[in-house]
């Protein structure tokens, strides 16, 4: 079991983070939001809507968690906040796995 972040240590991490294209996202269209060097979330696009092209926005999962079903994000950026409001639940939570 490791150590809960202070909030405080976790605003920070998040602060510091960037949402970059992942290195294989010719292939996979995935974007990483990464701090520090360290990987916190994986945002990729969601298919399965009735556009043009089947997206329906973009789905996000912490780096190191099974891909969950959740509602796609309209925008990937709002798929970001969304995966680091859940890192930081994580990161704090006195259980933390």
């Amino acid at each position: 079991m490791t150590r809960p972040l202070s909030v405080k240590a976790a605003r920070a991490v998040i602060d510091a983070a960037e949402l970059v294209k992942a290195p294989d996202w010719s292939d996979t269209r995935q974007w990483h939001v990464v701090s520090g060097g360290r990987l916190l979330v994986v945002v990729s696009p969601s298919y399965g809507g009735t556009s043009r092209t089947g997206r329906n926005g973009w789905q996000w999962r912490l780096a190191d968690a099974a891909p969950a079903k959740r509602q796609p994000e309209p925008t990937r950026e709002k798929a970001a906040a969304a995966g680091l409001a859940a890192w930081m639940r994580r990161a704090t939570r006195k259980d933390n796995p």
